[in-house]
C-alpha cells in the first residue's frame, strides 16, 4: 500500500461534499447506509481517487470530504477509515434565495469550500461522479493560473464588497443534454460548478457572501452555482477559465468515454432510464470494487 503520508502533498486537494440534501440524519426511520445515494457515490469517488488502480489513482492528492452537524456520525467514521479527511463547516443560510426543494437547503453551505485556504488549489468534484483515469494533471492545466481580477468600473458595484486583487476559477460549460458532441463545446457561457477548480480565498468567500445578501442579484434557480457564475460572468472583473475537455462531462454518454474523457457527471446509483447504461455498469463495477477493497483491507464493507 502507498504511504498516504509521506506521499502528502498539500498544497492542492480533490474535494467533494456530503450535505443535508444527501438525506442526513431523518429521526423517522432507521437509517440504510446503502439508501444514501450520494454517501456510497461519495465512497466510490473516494476509492477512484485515494486507492483504484484502475482509475489511474494518485494517492499523494489528499481526498477531502467538506460535511454539515447533519452528515451520520457513522458515516464521517466510514470515510476516514476510507482515507478521506472530513471537514465540518458550518451551514451558511440561502437567505433570500431559498430552494425550492428542501433537499438542496445546504447547497450554499458550498460556498464554505472557498475558506479551505491550506490549499493552493482545489478540485472540487460533486459526489455524484465516475473517475475512469487519472485527474492529478488537472492542477497544471492552462485555466488554473492565477489571474489578476480586472478593474472594469461598470463591473463594480458599491453593495458589494472588495473583489479579490487575484483569482483562478476554471470549469467547464453546462451542456444542458445528451446529444452535445465530443469534444463538447467550449464557447458556452454559463459554468457548471459540479466539477471545477479555484484558488480558496477568503476575500472571494467574502465577496460571495455580499453577494448572497442583495437580493435578487443573481438568478437563484440553480443557488451556489448561479451565485458563482454571476461573480465569475465571462463579461464580468473575474470571468471564468474553461478546462481542457477531457477532464470532465456532464450529461455524460459512452461516446464521450470512448473519446477519452476521464470523468462523468450523473447519479449512476438510481434508477433513471436516461442515464447511459455503459457508463452505469463501470459505476457499478466500481463500487464492487470498492467494497471488495475494503472488505480485503479491514473487513468493512
Amino acid at each position: 500500500l502507498i504511504d498516504r503520508k509521506k506521499n502528502h502533498t498539500p498544497n492542492v486537494a480533490f474535494v467533494t461534499f456530503l450535505g443535508a440534501f444527501t438525506g442526513g440524519i431523518d429521526p423517522n426511520k432507521p437509517e440504510n447506509d446503502d439508501d444514501d445515494g450520494y454517501y456510497v457515490s461519495t465512497r466510490v469517488l473516494g476509492y477512484q481517487l485515494m486507492h483504484s488502480t484502475t482509475a489511474g489513482t494518485n494517492a499523494s492528492i489528499p481526498f477531502v470530504v467538506v460535511v454539515t452537524d447533519e452528515t451520520h456520525p457513522r458515516k464521517r467514521a466510514r470515510l476516514e477509515k476510507d482515507g478521506a479527511i472530513v471537514i465540518e463547516v458550518s451551514r451558511i443560510s440561502p437567505g433570500w434565495a431559498i430552494p425550492g426543494d428542501p433537499r438542496w437547503k445546504d447547497m450554499m453551505t458550498k460556498l464554505r469550500l472557498f475558506e479551505l485556504t491550506q490549499f493552493a488549489k482545489i478540485c472540487y468534484i460533486d459526489s455524484d461522479h465516475l473517475v475512469t483515469d487519472r485527474l492529478d494533471g488537472i492542477f497544471y492545466d492552462e485555466a488554473t493560473i492565477t489571474q489578476h481580477t480586472l478593474q472594469d468600473p461598470k463591473n463594480m458595484r458599491d453593495d458589494e464588497a472588495a473583489m479579490p486583487r487575484t483569482y483562478m476559477m476554471a470549469a467547464h460549460t453546462d451542456y444542458w443534454g445528451y446529444e452535445h458532441p465530443y469534444p463538447p463545446p467550449t464557447d458556452g457561457t454559463y459554468m457548471n460548478f459540479g466539477f471545477a477548480v479555484f484558488t480558496p480565498s477568503k476575500a472571494l468567500f467574502d465577496y460571495y457572501l455580499s453577494v448572497l445578501g442583495i437580493p435578487g442579484r443573481f438568478d437563484m434557480g440553480m443557488q451556489e452555482q448561479s451565485l458563482i457564475n454571476y461573480a465569475h460572468r465571462r463579461e464580468g472583473n473575474m470571468p471564468w477559465k474553461p478546462l481542457w475537455h477531457g477532464w470532465n462531462v456532464n450529461w455524460p454518454t459512452e461516446k464521450d468515454w470512448r473519446g477519452g474523457a476521464k470523468s462523468f457527471h450523473a447519479k449512476y446509483w438510481d434508477t433513471d432510464p436516461s442515464h447511459d447504461k455503459v457508463l452505469k455498469g463501470i459505476w457499478r463495477e466500481q463500487r464492487a470494487e470498492m467494497e471488495g477493497f475494503y472488505r480485503g483491507r479491514d473487513g468493512g464493507k
